[in-house]
């Protein structure tokens, strides 16, 4: 019984065309924004992956030099676009796509492609997610409002329930076609093509499969928490006039008001430094382990060290073990200020996943980029990593100037392709899925507790139907 009269009730909904072509317009909308994140993830991808064998190729073939000039040379590290930001490009729009990795200086990124974005970008509303977050809400609520209100305006469900039929059943019915509707020609396809695309590219492994049926989960109990809020709405109200605003603005408040006003307020109360105020902490304490006025002290404590009476008597090179001092402090320096930056960062992440209880669309805008792999605790995996090659490539010059003491006498000490083979190839780290799960826990939380909401109150608008 509950198969025929779910199917009944999709006939029902396939009959009124404007709210079907409005589902079907998203669906292609979302189809569209999907090809083209998709076609601008894989060149991209393409690109770096050929810029990255020609620096290879150039840091290997710099020649015989300094081994500490070499690190200054250095190299270029670029960061693989994850398949699954076709879906939801997340932070990546925002953030740098290659770092120059040098000694004394971590470096920002570089190339963030926010500024080559068209207008439709840069509103946000250029990929499949935030299209379903934002409008999906819209054409959950006029299926519902179809399905239900000017069901009841017709008088076609009083005479459904005076044939006898359970309202739970009918509300039910109702609510499942909107979904699989939704499910259908929202979801479905474009989960569908995200397999088969990262199947092209390579990519599809055992974490793209969980991420992305996480990511459908996910989205399917979004689209579910939409179609009980949207049959309850419509049946609890005492007018189709009624109804109908009641969709709208609830689509306003939960989709486009609420979410900005959440992000506003996790600004205000963790704000973050600029970042010409970061860059100018660096300079002012970085360099400054190396002045003039602490040479001497330093230079003692090397002597110390070593156990030598002057630089002469030092069984390494004092000039490098100079330099590996310095760099060792700006370690130092750059873990305690890009490091505290960063986890300001991570804090407005957490704190705007905790918002997730304030919207259901709030709570999809924290969890959908966790599980595409395109946050910002992917994007800082990927800084630590290239930070820690870095930092081995200079220690490692460095380890070079020192094994060779020659403490001013000229030449200076040269190395060659031999040294360099031995700084192996970056390798951008894999997304770890579980690793980034404390930032959007509180949004799934947040989803979870709206989807008991929207259940309880399905269940109080099947109660109080009435022929």
């Amino acid at each position: 019984m509950s198969a025929s009269l779910t199917g009944y009730e999709w006939t029902l909904l396939r009959r009124d065309r404007r709210a079907w072509w409005a589902l079907l317009a998203l669906a292609a909308l979302v189809l569209l924004a999907f090809a083209f994140d998709l076609a601008g993830v894989a060149a991209g991808n393409a690109a770096k992956s050929e810029a990255a064998r020609a620096e290879r190729a150039r840091w290997l073939g710099q020649g015989e030099k300094d081994p500490h000039s070499a690190a200054h040379y250095s190299i270029f590290a670029f960061k693989p676009t994850p398949a699954l930001a076709a879906l939801d490009p997340g932070a990546e729009p925002f953030v740098g796509q290659t770092v120059w990795l040098e000694a004394h200086v971590q470096n920002d990124m570089l190339y963030r492609p926010q500024g080559d974005a068209s207008p439709l970008q840069r509103a946000g509303l250029a990929s499949p997610a935030s299209l379903l977050i934002a409008f999906a809400p819209l054409v959950a609520f006029l299926l519902a409002f179809t399905a239900v209100a000017m069901d009841r305006e017709r008088g076609t469900l009083r005479l459904a329930l005076g044939a006898a039929l359970r309202p739970r059943a009918i509300v039910a019915a109702k609510a499942l076609a909107i979904w699989s509707a939704l499910m259908l020609a929202l979801l479905a396809p474009v989960v569908a093509a995200s397999a088969v695309a990262s199947a092209a590219l390579g990519a599809l492994n055992a974490d793209l499969a969980l991420r992305l049926a996480l990511w459908a989960s996910a989205m399917a109990l979004y689209l579910g928490v939409l179609t009980a809020l949207g049959v309850s709405v419509s049946l609890l109200a005492r007018s189709v006039r009624g109804a109908l605003a009641l969709l709208f603005g609830l689509w306003i408040a939960l989709a486009l008001a609420l979410p900005r006003w959440a992000s506003s307020a996790v600004e205000a109360a963790h704000p973050l430094p600029s970042s010409q105020q970061v860059k100018q902490q660096l300079q002012d304490e970085a360099p400054s382990f190396w002045t003039a006025e602490e040479a001497k002290k330093h230079r003692q404590a090397l002597l110390a060290r070593y156990g030598a009476k002057d630089v002469g008597d030092m069984r390494v090179d004092a000039r490098g073990a100079e330099l590996d001092l310095s760099e060792r402090h700006s370690h130092q320096v750059f873990d305690r200020v890009l490091g505290g930056f960063y986890d300001r960062v991570a804090a407005q992440d957490r704190a705007f996943a905790a918002w997730g209880w304030l919207s259901p669309a709030a709570a999809m805008q924290s969890l959908s980029p966790m599980l595409a792999g395109s946050d910002f605790g992917h994007h800082r995996r990927f800084i630590d990593a290239a930070e820690r090659y870095r930092r081995a490539l200079v220690n490692r010059m460095n380890e070079d100037v020192m094994a060779h003491p020659l403490n001013g006498a000229q030449p200076r000490h040269t190395n060659d392709e031999t040294l360099w083979a031995q700084v192996p190839q970056f390798q951008a780290p894999q997304p770890a899925l579980a690793a980034n799960w404390r930032n959007a826990a509180p949004a799934l939380a947040g989803l979870f507790g709206w989807a008991a909401l929207a259940a309880g109150l399905l269940a109080l608008a099947a109660r109080r139907l009435r022929p």
